[in-house]
């Protein structure tokens, strides 16, 4: 994140790739000289992060002469600490715009079979035979047009004949996957939660553009659930995370689950389809629907342990 300072001022970015393993030494050296620090990674063939994966690294500040200034310590540290940086070093200029703004002007409404998904400036585009779900975008992840999301909506469209009384929606980032479940099972309880307290609070502010009776909450990788919902087990779980916590929660999710019940996993690419599948098929689930976006895959499973 951007330091409160730095909003009003025009933002410079240099970036370059580095080991992962290199990461920390940048991060230590740079973390007080800069606007803000970005990482994300480029190449990896496993799950978990290894030594040699390629990551790139971005570096803001907030003028030009210290963007030169920034360039020449990356090379003079990669140097002192025998780094390699495995790309060019690019600068850049970042126009300095309302950017959350600028997004919502610009996203395009999505329509499903049953669904017209957009932000409050596009509601009255909606088409009569649609139903409304309204997602202010901002710094919560998930508005309807990443592949994972609509490929979980149309999951969830593929499931609307089950019954489901009471669902469960694990990382629900904007809400959206929640409110798309609410209109499918209107009277069922839905609960919601997100280990981000940023992400429960935006999902919140959308449940009231919604008329949600939603319980969003947050929560922590070690628990899933709220102590006031312990004992609490669900029909339909939605989960639309990451490979490696679906598989380290899959044990802790099933624990969750109603006889019978069903589950939407996705946040993964089809790379990683087998080890997220194999994780839930040994503990008693079983596949019963793959939908694939382009890389990206939703797998929906039933529990008959």
């Amino acid at each position: 994140m951007f330091k409160s300072d730095s909003q009003s001022k025009d933002i410079f970015k240099i970036s370059f790739n580095i080991q992962y393993k290199d990461i920390n030494i940048f991060e230590e050296f740079f973390t007080e000289k800069v606007s803000a620090i970005s990482v994300y990674e480029v190449k990896s063939k496993t799950l978990e992060s290894q030594p040699k994966d390629i990551w790139c690294f971005e570096i803001y500040c907030d003028n030009q002469t210290n963007l030169v200034s920034l360039k020449k310590e990356v090379q003079e540290l990669a140097k002192l600490n025998n780094i390699e940086i495995t790309s060019d070093i690019i600068s850049e200029e970042i126009e300095n715009r309302d950017w959350v703004a600028l997004y919502q002007n610009q996203l395009v409404p999505i329509q499903t079979n049953r669904f017209f998904i957009c932000t409050t400036l596009h509601q009255d585009k909606c088409p009569k035979d649609k139903t409304l779900i309204l997602i202010e975008a901002s710094r919560a992840f998930g508005t309807g047009t990443h592949e994972t999301t609509s490929g979980c909506i149309e999951a969830l469209e593929y499931l609307k004949a089950i019954k489901a009384n009471k669902i469960l929606d694990i990382g629900t980032g904007s809400g959206i996957l929640s409110f798309i479940a609410e209109k499918l099972w209107n009277e069922a309880e839905i609960l919601a939660c997100d280990i981000d307290n940023a992400s429960v609070e935006i999902a919140k502010e959308n449940a009231s553009f919604n008329n949600s009776n939603i319980k969003f909450y947050q929560n922590t990788s070690e628990n899933i659930l709220l102590d006031s919902y312990y004992n609490d087990k669900f029909d339909l779980v939605i989960s639309n995370i990451l490979a490696l916590p679906l598989i380290e929660l899959s044990t802790q999710i099933s624990n969750l689950m109603n006889k019978n019940g069903y589950l939407v996993l996705s946040g993964f690419l089809d790379n990683q389809l087998e080890d997220v599948r194999n994780a839930y098929e040994k503990i008693g689930f079983e596949v019963k629907e793959i939908i694939y976006k382009n890389s990206w895959v939703i797998l929906i499973v039933a529990y008959y342990k």
